[in-house]
């Protein structure tokens, strides 16, 4: 199976800022986060709250709340 590699990233000041990237070669699980993930990003990226992608080769995905 093929290994993922997915850059979760927020928008702020016409930059994109790395938040991690994640490797797995389930797509939906390199995409997602937990609960308790999110708000561990939001506490330390608070610009990333309803502002965080994930780019998967190459595309662009708005990830949701």
């Amino acid at each position: 199976m093929k290994k993922h590699e997915v850059i979760h990233f927020y928008k702020s000041g016409g930059f994109n800022h790395l938040v991690n990237v994640s490797v797995d070669d389930n797509l939906f699980a390199a995409v997602t986060f937990t609960d308790s993930e999110v708000k561990r990003i939001e506490q330390k990226y608070p610009l990333a709250k309803g502002n965080l992608f994930a780019l998967v080769d190459g595309v662009e995905i708005k990830l949701k709340n």
